[in-house]
């Protein structure tokens, strides 16, 4: 049944880590995604389930792993940098690899394996989700054939039992900021990350590479400011809808 996947001529992955594919979620016509940010309550015992639907006229061979983040960037860590084994992670998900035909739907299941995760705070992780498109019938092929192999990454969200609540939109409301030359600091007290959709320093506006990082729970994260940027900080971080919190105000 895989034969068809194993004989492409050329395959080039492509990553899609900070923003993946929304053309997919847009347009009928590809991979529809509705769910970029997954949040796994611990009190979900049996795990959770995560799908997406094959709206375009092939099958998709779908890999599917678990990455670590990489705090220094705020995206999954390199498959070459990854040392240790995928199944050392205490998160494993299900099928690893499937077949999925056209209008066919892929369902997920995303469980904890091992109880080595912080209960006081948040843990974040990658799904990592790739989809290697079936070559087309010899009768039809022409010339050479190039398969694009597409990488979407969700980010993943452990969340422990006893956490407060109103989860992100609250503890949006407790950060605490201050400049330290061109950097600003963000304090961050609560015990969820915290990810901003948009942080403006005086107006100016950071850009959007730089919300990569995340503000780690109980921790602090630095951004560089534009000289001259002083006065008032306003932000927005990403709720656990995938859509922006309402815009805080702060004077520095």
């Amino acid at each position: 049944m895989m034969k068809r996947f194993l004989k492409v001529p050329l395959l080039i992955a492509m990553l899609a880590a900070a923003l993946p594919c929304l053309a997919a979620q847009e347009h009928p016509d590809g991979l529809s995604i509705n769910q970029f940010r997954i949040v796994y309550p611990a009190s979900e015992t049996k795990g959770i389930t995560w799908s997406m639907t094959n709206n375009t006229h092939r099958a998709y061979l779908m890999q599917s792993w678990v990455r670590p983040l990489d705090q220094a960037t705020g995206l999954p860590v390199a498959e070459e940098d990854n040392k240790g084994p995928r199944d050392a992670l205490p998160l494993l998900v299900t099928p690893p690899l499937k077949r999925v035909d056209p209008g066919e739907p892929l369902t997920l299941r995303l469980r904890q394996t091992g109880s080595s995760l912080p209960q006081d705070r948040e843990s974040v992780f990658y799904l990592s989700v790739k989809g290697i498109p079936s070559a087309p019938d010899k009768a039809s092929q022409t010339g050479g054939q190039l398969v694009v192999a597409v990488v979407n990454n969700m980010k993943l969200f452990y969340r422990p039992a006893g956490l407060p609540a109103g989860g992100v939109t609250k503890a949006s409301e407790q950060l605490r900021f201050s400049l330290q030359g061109d950097a600003l600091v963000v304090d961050n007290p609560t015990p969820f990350y915290l990810n901003f959709s948009q942080l403006k320093v005086g107006g100016q506006a950071l850009p959007a590479a730089t919300l990569r990082t995340l503000v780690p729970p109980k921790g602090q994260q630095r951004y560089p400011v534009p000289k001259g940027a002083r006065n008032e900080v306003e932000w927005q971080v990403i709720g656990e809808d995938s859509r922006p919190t309402p815009v805080q105000h702060k004077t520095l």
